[in-house]
């Protein structure tokens, strides 16, 4: 029986990553509560925060609930100060099932999946490896790991606090990319802004102003780009005038070569790009300025 355990718990993570390409896409609620194992369903998520699906005697997940407009979350789960994931305790009682369960865990080494809501049934997927309980505080403090690390890598993020850390930020990071990339293509109702080419997958969520220059990871300092567009945005190939209209650099529009430069890229140059609907979602104006100054030092 425990070896069952082991090998639905391994499949299970397995799949996940391979939906979400190890945490790099979100994840729906409706595949998250159908996956199967050997034919007989086993549901990875349910409305309790903690899941124990009736195939385990432990648990597989633990979920945050996304933020609904003007109503706070039922738990609050938080980034602690050393760097981990307090997760928050069902209720008040530590001996709760579902408190004891995680605390089983815990102590057995099993890792579970996180799942963080960015939207009512759509989340961002990590692993998760409960490393310390907090009953005074009614948490359980937890590293995260991006589904595609290594088994050489959770061993080592495993006796190891700055490792541990390191892992989780990443693996925070990677979760806040995918939000992030999820939220700005929907609002460009899933097609290029620049040449409206509507394949989701292969559009990318391009930052006008990068994380490290201080952008935040909002709608509003993304556009919704293909990933040619994305790669000619990022290395100032085109720029994007803060009238939402593109400028593609002069050594490239008079530049001779095949049918991809012309149509790809020259025919971008004056186009008007597509904007979202909703006024919260569109570009922010003085960040889309700030860029396209940058992007003139190089035309």
């Amino acid at each position: 029986m425990a070896t069952e355990e082991n090998e639905i718990r391994t499949a299970a993570i397995e799949w996940v990553a391979a939906i979400s390409d190890g945490g790099r896409k979100p994840v729906s609620w409706r595949d998250l509560s159908n996956w199967s194992y050997r034919g007989a369903r086993v549901p990875l998520v349910s409305q309790q925060g903690i899941f124990k699906p009736a195939a385990l005697s432990l648990p597989i997940s633990i979920r945050t609930t996304p933020l609904k407009s003007g109503r706070p979350a039922p738990y609050q789960d938080e980034i602690t100060h050393d760097g981990f994931l307090a997760y928050a305790y069902r209720g008040t009682d530590p001996q709760h099932a579902d408190n004891v369960r995680l605390r089983q865990c815990m102590e057995a080494g099993f890792n579970l999946l996180y799942f963080e809501g960015i939207e009512s049934g759509i989340y961002s997927a990590s692993l998760a490896s409960i490393i310390s309980d907090r009953p005074a505080d009614l948490r359980f403090d937890v590293a995260l790991f991006d589904l595609d690390v290594s088994v050489a890598g959770l061993a080592a993020a495993g006796g190891s606090a700055i490792e541990r850390r390191y892992f989780t930020t990443t693996a925070r990071r990677r979760a806040h990319q995918a939000a992030f990339r999820h939220q700005v293509v929907r609002a460009y109702a899933v097609q290029c802004a620049m040449c409206r080419l509507k394949h989701g997958e292969l559009l990318d969520a391009a930052h006008i102003i990068e994380d490290a220059q201080g952008g935040r990871p909002e709608v509003s300092n993304g556009v919704a780009l293909c990933k040619i567009h994305h790669a000619a945005f990022d290395t100032n190939i085109v720029g994007i005038r803060p009238d939402m209209t593109a400028h593609v650099r002069t050594d490239i529009l008079y530049e001779i070569d095949g049918p991809m430069l012309r149509h790809g890229l020259q025919e971008m140059h004056n186009r008007k790009l597509v904007v979202p609907r909703r006024s919260p979602d569109k570009p922010n104006p003085n960040s889309l300025e700030e860029r396209y100054t940058a992007f003139l030092v190089t035309a």
